[in-house]
């Protein structure tokens, strides 16, 4: 009988180091596979209308990965553009394109009644007059976003310069970011305008509506222009974004593989901010 016994305490006694030997190794497992990664939730802000007003200078005190869409053959554009490059801030082409509102659009726009030609030579024009651009988005633009062929035009001109491109959606018809993309062009579409009413409350509204958008989709694309309350505003709140959870982007982060313009800035003289 104690025999018996004896043999049955073995049999356990090998049973329990079996079950420990399997339980340790899957535990080895568990703890070898690397976690999923943790989706990040990420912000890239524009802003735009650049190079008129003195206080525009006043955008390059904001955290560098703001990036500054510069509208083409204006006073300031040369020298904010060489600035931001100093600092290692992108910059865009902010491009005019006709409006429905008939608004005057300033230098080297596009329209509507251009031919193919055309447009791919106003903008290689523009582009000289804001170097290092790595990319472009329209300016106004709620008329010609909407036609086919004038965006297949610009966007073949887009590609053959190596740049990308973001609808700033003026229209909810535009077609630009479609035919970017069907371009093969790096593309993305601006999800809020931050400032389009000028005050503090609506700042704060717009500014969480864009961090919930980048929180439910892990990116959200926002506009702002550089009147003195957004400017203030934006130095105050981005860099409490990472307390939210939220990474502030530059439009090189977004598009890695784009590239600057060919064009290289001219020798202009070193710009002197504007005061607050």
């Amino acid at each position: 009988m104690r025999s018996l016994w004896v043999l049955i305490s073995e049999l356990a006694t090998k049973r329990h180091r079996r079950l420990t030997a399997l339980m340790t190794l899957w535990l080895c497992c568990v703890l070898l596979i690397p976690a999923p990664a943790i989706a990040k939730s990420q912000v890239l802000i524009i802003i735009d209308d650049v190079g008129y007003r003195p206080s525009d200078t006043q955008t390059l005190t904001l955290p560098t990965p703001v990036t500054l869409s510069i509208l083409p053959d204006t006073p300031l554009a040369s020298a904010v553009a060489a600035q931001a490059a100093r600092q290692g801030r992108d910059v865009m082409l902010h491009l005019p394109m006709e409006a429905d509102s008939g608004y005057k659009l300033g230098p080297l726009a596009l329209t509507a009644d251009m031919y193919p030609h055309t447009i791919a030579d106003t903008l290689r024009q523009a582009l000289r007059s804001v170097p290092n651009a790595r990319g472009i988005n329209n300016h106004m633009g709620s008329r010609l976003t909407r036609e086919r062929l004038p965006m297949q035009a610009l966007m073949q001109a887009v590609k053959k310069e190596g740049l990308f491109f973001i609808d700033s959606r003026t229209t909810p018809d535009s077609v630009a970011a479609t035919i970017a993309e069907n371009t093969g062009i790096p593309t993305a579409i601006r999800d809020v305008f931050l400032d389009h009413e000028h005050s503090e409350a609506f700042l704060q509204q717009q500014m969480a509506l864009l961090v919930r958008i980048a929180k439910k989709h892990g990116l959200g694309i926002g506009i702002a222009h550089p009147h003195p309350l957004s400017v203030d505003f934006l130095r105050r709140t981005l860099p409490q974004l990472k307390h939210q959870g939220v990474e502030l982007i530059s439009v090189s982060d977004l598009f890695a593989p784009a590239t600057p313009s060919r064009w290289e800035p001219e020798p202009k003289r070193r710009l002197t901010l504007a005061p607050q």
